[in-house]
């Protein structure tokens, strides 16, 4: 009997597995429906479970958390609740004030144990540099706290130009069908960033029974939005009205009202935007630029007159480390604030050119290439010089007590002395290498990139007019599938026209439907032009002509005229930013690398000309007084602790790399916001043209003053 109990058991368990099998959960697939969708939103629903279990930074809250069990007052509460909600981190405020402040009390354990330490073997590390590293534990606290801030408003910044997207394709669906969950089910689909990822959870809590209806999935949903974007937010909420109109005058004009609502929020924005704009700009100008990098001038007197106080690791740290990191949080800052704008991506990445990679003609046939070889290659080729030249002679200028018999002769002077620009030329070479190398391999890795990229926006830019044509033809009662030559003809000029002759000709040539032409994954014309927005109108054209020519007509002449407004909003956003894109522009390609290359030549000459001075006249002390020549001597001394111009080369050379990387993500985010190929291919402009000045106006001033040095 337990035998057969268990047989019984086995055989209703593989029963049951077999009717979990065949379940197909909402929303079901369909001929006639989103293509693939049934595949995505499973995806979606193995992303939403593994995304369940808790980062680092949750289990760290967690942990401390059960040790410092803080409660947060009302003012931290208001201050984190709306990024927990919208990054749908499963903390409370209290859980975030827990983390900071154990991760800052440990941190400061682990600072007091090291400096009690280095006090007791004599100060190994100097206190100045103990106090400097004070502020590691603070920073952690800090970044602790504002965690998930910076991480809310990064979500803002990636969402920006989807939002306006989601708003738009959902009107497009609601024109033809006036479904509320298809219509967030057709956004959801044909957006691929943050704000696709929320509307599948949407959907996502109505399978699961969260919530009954679409509309208070939505409007939960909806509240995270409150305090980042209430345009949004309002869209969102005429949408939802839009769909309890009974009268189709009215839903038509409050759809309308939803996209011109984001459309000229976003446009207001970013007027105040770009006014308050000039202000951060002029603070990256100024503490980025001119401020630091004049100062550097003047180190090579103060570290003579204060005897090595200060020495390459001081510098080191704060001009490669602490100032960095400052004007990357402030230029988080700045961004975190931007208003959403436009944007549009490849709906898929398989025909595009690779990042990274250049293609290539060899013995007629087409190869893509990576090009990292190729900035190793230029790399190892620039720097060779400064390689060997500190393998053989690594003492740094000025050497006293030379003997120009141990100097290789191209760094001696008259055979004599040492030559300080031959010197400096060593550390100039590496830095200059690594942007040169680093900024070729990053120009030639996107240019191919850029070219399709190009192609398909001025696809896109094309495709109201288009659009248009296609619909009034599609009006007059011609078939879509003949409308499409006839537009690919009115249009032979323009980049579009590429699409819909392809999309024709596998029509004739191969019998296929329009749907097919253009959305098969062989042999689709969107295959080799794969524009998310041009596939998502297409898309909506195609379930509008299932309801009949008209609607489809229809849809293709409303789509237009929302497409012409949106570029319309994208023109004028970019007349507001020129102002603050060109200063930055100007900075990076000229104004810094001038500026580091003169403070860098300023103080090779003064460093050259103190050590000549003293040379000249440490024969003749003994016509000084007692206390002349003694206050000569200590100058002599503290020259020899004097932080040497190859160090500071160094210093500032890596330094404006960085800077370099800085302002070209500033500048990316704000005129192409996350597009990585642009912003690839902008940085490497930049690091290549600045090296090269920052290179030039160091040889120019040593040259300059050099000589007029040598001649005294």
């Amino acid at each position: 009997m337990p035998e057969d109990d268990d047989e019984r058991k086995e055989k209703i368990k593989d029963i049951v597995e077999n009717l979990d099998r065949d379940i197909e959960m909402p929303p079901y697939t369909s001929s006639s429906g989103e293509r693939g969708y049934s595949r995505r939103y499973k995806k979606y629903k193995e992303e939403e479970i593994s995304s369940g279990e808790k980062s680092r930074y949750e289990k760290i809250c967690y942990k401390m958390a059960s040790i410092f069990q803080l409660s947060a007052d009302e003012s931290v509460q208001k201050k984190l609740n709306p990024s927990l909600n919208l990054l749908r981190m499963q903390l409370s405020p209290g859980m975030v004030l827990s983390g900071a402040v154990g991760v800052g009390v440990f941190s400061l354990m682990a600072w007091t144990l090291l400096f009690t330490l280095n006090m007791f073997l004599g100060f190994i590390i100097p206190l100045s540099l103990m106090i400097i590293s004070l502020s590691a534990p603070i920073g952690a606290a800090v970044y602790m706290f504002y965690k998930p801030m910076f991480d809310a408003k990064n979500k803002v910044i990636e969402s920006s130009g989807e939002m306006i997207l989601a708003i738009l394709y959902m009107v497009v669906y609601m024109r033809s069908s006036p479904n509320l969950e298809g219509a967030v089910r057709f956004a959801a689909l044909n957006l691929s960033g943050p704000v696709s990822k929320d509307l599948k959870g949407v959907l996502w809590d109505l399978e699961v029974g969260k919530y009954n209806t679409i509309g208070e999935s939505l409007e939960n949903y909806t509240k995270n939005w409150k305090d980042f974007n209430q345009d949004f937010l309002e869209s969102l909420n005429l949408l939802q009205a839009a769909m309890n109109e009974s009268n189709d005058e009215r839903r038509e004009r409050m759809l309308q009202d939803a996209i011109d609502n984001i459309l000229d929020g976003t446009q207001e924005k970013m007027k105040h935007y770009a006014q308050g704009l000039k202000t951060p700009v002029m603070i990256i100008n100024a503490m980025g630029a001119m401020l630091p990098v004049l100062g550097m001038i003047m180190l090579p007197l103060i570290s003579v007159f204060m005897g090595g106080v200060i020495t390459p690791l001081h510098l080191f740290i704060i001009f490669n480390i602490m100032l960095p990191s400052f004007l990357w949080i402030f230029m988080q800052r700045v961004l975190s604030s931007r208003p959403p704008t436009v944007s549009s991506s490849a709906v898929s990445t398989e025909t595009m050119p690779r990042r990274g990679r250049y293609q290539i003609n060899l013995f007629g046939e087409e190869r893509s290439l990576p090009t990292w070889p190729v900035g190793v290659a230029i790399f190892s080729i620039v720097a060779l010089y400064g390689v060997v030249g500190y393998a053989i002679y690594p003492t740094m200028f000025p050497v006293e007590n030379l003997d120009p018999s141990t100097v290789p002769t191209i760094f001696l002077d008259n055979e004599e002395a040492l030559a300080p620009l031959p010197m400096l030329l060593r550390s100039i070479s590496i830095v200059l290498a690594i942007g040169l190398g680093f900024g070729v391999a990053k120009y030639l890795g996107n240019i191919n990139r850029r070219d399709a990229e190009q192609e398909i926006e001025k696809m896109e830019d094309q495709f109201p007019n288009a659009l248009f044509e296609l619909g009034n033809k599609v009006s007059g009662g011609t078939p879509i599938e003949i409308a499409l030559k006839e537009a690919a003809e009115a249009s032979r000029d323009l980049e579009i026209s590429k699409l819909f002759e392809e999309a024709y000709q596998n029509i004739e040539q191969m019998g296929m439907t329009f749907e097919q032409a253009v959305f098969d994954p062989n042999y689709g014309a969107l295959r080799r032009f794969p524009s998310q927005m041009i596939d998502t109108i297409l898309t909506a054209t195609l379930r509008s002509s299932d309801k009949g020519t008209n609607m489809a007509a229809t849809a293709m002449l409303t789509i237009s005229r929302y497409l012409k407004d949106v570029h319309k909003t994208e023109e004028t956003l970019n007349d507001l930013m020129e102002e603050s894109t060109t200063t930055i522009e100007m900075l990076a390609y000229m104004l810094a690398p001038i500026i580091s290359g003169v403070a860098v030549g300023m103080s090779q000459t003064i460093i050259t000309a103190m050590f000549q001075l003293s040379t000249s006249i440490s024969g003749d002390t003994d016509q000084l007084d007692g206390q002349g020549a003694a206050g000569f001597g200590g100058m002599l001394d503290n020259l020899r602790e004097a932080i040497p111009p190859e160090l500071l080369q160094f210093v500032v050379g890596i330094y404006l790399l960085q800077l370099l990387y800085i302002l070209g993500t500033f500048y990316m985010k704000i005129v192409h916001g996350e597009n990585m190929t642009y912003k690839n291919l902008f940085i490497g402009k930049v690091m290549i043209s600045g090296m090269i000045f920052y290179t030039i106006t160091v040889l120019a001033i040593s040259f300059m003053f050099g000589g007029a040095i040598a001649d005294i």
